[in-house]
């Protein structure tokens, strides 16, 4: 009989994700074995190439995003509850962008996105937005004219902040009232006061 594992796979892509994070795909197995408390060798039993390690480590939480839904739908106000989307989407983007950069160049990853993540995460979050959006027009707490435009508005500018972060912009971290001027400014959209009451005066 085998000797038992002393790690768990999950304790082990941990290692090896730090390392990976650290170094890129560069980061040598010895490091993540000595950084797991193994020998390379029990670290070859699990993975059988560090093209495979990698590509385990290296792939992106799910987005953990039902109970942000569950709060930002108790909100005192759908602007309110979208902040708190906001937030945390742009939360997510900041762990995963830096999994997500390296393992897309990586050599052994294929083309198509489905052989390698069973659903995208940026949809998942995609769909949440637009399915919140959906729920509050119902409530008659917003207006949406096309909850979709405004869910890939939103998520496609939080995925940019997070990128530009990583490039040093905004000191590193945008501040809370940075993402709460985004939501300002798709909450309140881009047409100035005065058309809007001529539209209004013309629609009577």
């Amino acid at each position: 009989m085998g000797r038992p594992q002393t790690i768990s796979n999950e304790d082990m892509l941990a290692a090896a994700r730090a390392v990976f994070l650290k170094h890129g795909a560069a980061g040598s197995t010895r490091e993540i074995a000595e950084r797991a408390g193994i020998s390379e060798a029990a670290l070859f039993k699990r993975f059988s190439t560090k093209a495979q390690l990698f590509m385990a480590a290296m792939v992106p939480p799910t987005p953990a995003i039902e109970d942000v839904m569950t709060r930002a739908a108790k909100a005192s106000s759908a602007r309110a509850g979208l902040e708190k989307i906001a937030q945390a989407v742009l939360d997510y983007f900041r762990t995963a962008i830096p999994m997500i950069l390296p393992l897309v160049a990586h050599p052994t990853f294929g083309a198509d996105l489905p052989r390698n993540f069973d659903t995208s995460p940026a949809t998942t979050l995609l769909n949440a937005v637009t399915a919140y959006l959906r729920d509050e027009h119902r409530r008659g707490r917003l207006a949406a004219n096309d909850p979709f435009a405004a869910s890939a508005l939103l998520v496609s500018a939080l995925h940019s902040i997070a990128l530009f972060e990583i490039m040093g912009f905004h000191g590193g971290a945008m501040p809370k009232a940075g993402v709460r001027m985004l939501v300002d400014a798709l909450w309140d959209g881009l047409e100035p006061d005065n058309a809007k009451e001529k539209r209004t005066r013309k629609s009577k």
